[in-house]
């Protein structure tokens, strides 16, 4: 379900931007995120380089990642499914049929509408997040770095399992 130009799409990029202390950069120097991620407390986090992932990686990764997503995510759950200052999605992985591009009406835009695009695994020029609604476990896509953020139990155990056949390298 497309969240977008809703009281919730601020709450949830308020709560990215405090939780994660979130400030996007664009260049590959620095990070946008806050090294210690200081809402995990007794929770770890990695990060892995995705610059030399091929075609064939990328379409791996979108087939593994969802299935890790339904694997992990608690019955009743969903998951925010966020492209920077652009589209934000609330899903469930279980249900494929929420996971596609659409048009969302909104009269601020010219012709009255746009195209909602829902975010791809392999941060191809933006920002790409997906973050439990808890903040349980989340997936971070840097476009610039060339880097994927992992934090939660649960996510990380199952990215250890697959990163390398995705091209991944593990930096942390």
């Amino acid at each position: 379900m497309v969240i977008d130009n809703t009281p919730e799409y601020d709450k949830i990029w308020d709560a990215v931007l405090s939780k994660l202390h979130f400030f996007p950069s664009y260049s590959d120097r620095g990070h946008s995120f806050d090294e210690k991620l200081p809402f995990m407390i007794d929770e770890d986090y990695s990060v892995y380089a995705i610059e030399d992932m091929t075609e064939e990686n990328i379409a791996l990764l979108d087939k593994t990642m969802r299935d890790v997503f339904v694997r992990i995510t608690k019955e009743g759950k969903k998951i925010y499914a966020l492209d920077w200052q652009h589209s934000a999605y609330f899903y469930d992985p279980r249900d494929h049929s929420g996971q596609n591009n659409c048009t969302v009406k909104d009269k601020r835009y010219a012709g009255g509408e746009y195209n909602a695009y829902f975010p791809e695994f392999y941060p191809d020029g933006d920002y790409y997040f997906f973050i439990e609604e808890d903040f349980e476990f989340g997936y971070l896509g840097h476009p610039w770095r060339q880097e994927i953020w992992v934090f939660g139990s649960r996510l990380m155990q199952e990215i250890e399992q697959v990163y390398q056949e995705f091209g991944w390298r593990k930096l942390r």
